[in-house]
């Protein structure tokens, strides 16, 4: 049986990419015990598919840096690392511990960070498009002109 545990409630009128919950039977079977490993992978499961640029930013080594630096995780010991794996983030080097002291709060600002970032791009080249468009109908309209007053008589 999978088990999920809820990282937040999201918002259901946004199509931005966030983390729903954890993948608890993804954990390790030491957790709890004396045998409990400092740093573990923790699986995390997203809300949608992540699309390219997304994967591109999140798995970039100096994201889990800052989020690391951010979060206030130790300095020694394995480095935090991000992995997408289907629709799953896989936060490896870390603990449940430094995900409620912090890193998810960290993780979730970095992806509506993220989302603000990719819609303004998006945005910005639907404008040029735009542009662009708005300059071939301004060429074409003028060339049709220009054809128009020739006459071969």
């Amino acid at each position: 049986m999978t088990t999920t545990v809820p990282l937040h409630a999201p918002d259901a009128t946004s199509d931005d990419l966030h983390l729903l919950s954890i993948l608890e039977s993804g954990l390790p079977g030491q957790i709890g015990t004396p045998d409990e490993p400092a740093t573990y992978t923790v699986p995390a499961v997203f809300s949608r598919q992540v699309t390219r640029d997304e994967r591109a930013r999140i798995e970039d080594p100096e994201t889990a840096r800052r989020l690391a630096e951010q979060s206030g995780a130790p300095t020694t010991g394995p480095a935090l690392r991000l992995v997408v794996s289907d629709r799953r983030l896989l936060i490896e080097n870390t603990s449940l511990d430094r995900l409620r002291d912090g890193l998810a709060a960290a993780l979730a600002a970095m992806l509506r960070d993220l989302g603000g970032d990719l819609r303004a791009a998006r945005d910005e080249r639907a404008v040029a498009a735009e542009a662009r468009e708005v300059e071939e109908r301004r060429r074409s309209d003028a060339t049709h002109a220009a054809v128009s007053t020739i006459r071969f008589e």
